[in-house]
């Protein structure tokens, strides 16, 4: 099962990242929208944010320290709805000699792991500096995710001591199961 996750969410990636003529292009990283103060869950554990800038630092903070936050949406016919209780991961970014990113790298036993709250609030805490893919992993399933609308991964940085915060990522509809 492990195995199967990775290879599809390679193969996501790599079709994400040809374009309609299917020639190779890098992947787009999703540009961070302003925050606002959340009440996520990661891990079942309550967790808190101040809304303070899209991306922060604080004075003396250990390695393994950078923090993603945002909200998950649906966009239905009666408007922007959250999506509640998802599991939520990261996977790696791999890339080829010429450092185009053609994999992300997701291994549901280690990944960072956050669930959605009542509003679609996700926070992923003490994460270690490097580039990630933002992935929805439902039971039988993994999907990384992509700019609605658009072939580009949701793909961007952590940086430790910092906040990344992705803001409202709006969907016409998401593989969630029924």
């Amino acid at each position: 099962m492990k195995r199967q996750a990775v290879i599809l969410v390679s193969v996501l990636l790599l079709l994400g990242c040809r374009g309609s003529d299917g020639e190779r292009r890098a992947a787009q990283s999703l540009p961070p929208a302003p925050p606002t103060g959340v009440n996520a869950t990661q891990g079942g554990q309550p967790d808190s944010l101040s809304a303070e800038s899209s991306t922060t630092s604080s004075p003396g903070t250990a390695a393994g320290s950078g923090t993603l936050t945002g909200v998950l949406l649906l966009r239905t016919e009666d408007g922007l709805q959250p999506v509640a209780d998802v599991k939520l991961a990261l996977g790696e970014t791999l890339s080829d000699d010429e450092g185009t990113e053609w994999v992300v790298a997701y291994d549901p036993s280690a990944a960072p792991v956050a669930y959605t709250d009542a509003s679609g609030r996700f926070v992923f805490e003490a994460l270690e500096s490097g580039r990630y893919g933002l992935i929805l992993d439902i039971v039988m399933s993994s999907f990384l995710l992509y700019q609605d609308g658009t072939s580009s991964a949701i793909l961007f940085d952590i940086a430790d001591g910092e906040t990344t915060d992705l803001g409202d990522l709006e969907y016409a509809e998401l593989p969630l199961p029924q």
